[in-house]
């Protein structure tokens, strides 16, 4: 069963490449489905990036 603190990391990733960078690059960049779609793509380039940089290493 995975630890607490990696369920914590994961819902973080899962609310920043679903929703956070979406609904911020629908209101601050353009009010379009394409530039949502833009922010999933940025989020999920972060969530990956934050994993690899941090994510992996605050669960060993």
């Amino acid at each position: 069963m995975p630890s607490s603190k990696f369920v914590q990391i994961m819902l973080f990733y899962i609310l920043l490449s679903f929703f956070i960078m979406p609904l911020l690059f629908y209101f601050l960049i353009n009010k379009t489905d394409a530039s949502a779609g833009n922010g999933f793509v940025v989020g999920s380039i972060l969530s990956l990036l934050l994993w690899f940089v941090y994510g992996s290493k605050m669960i060993k």
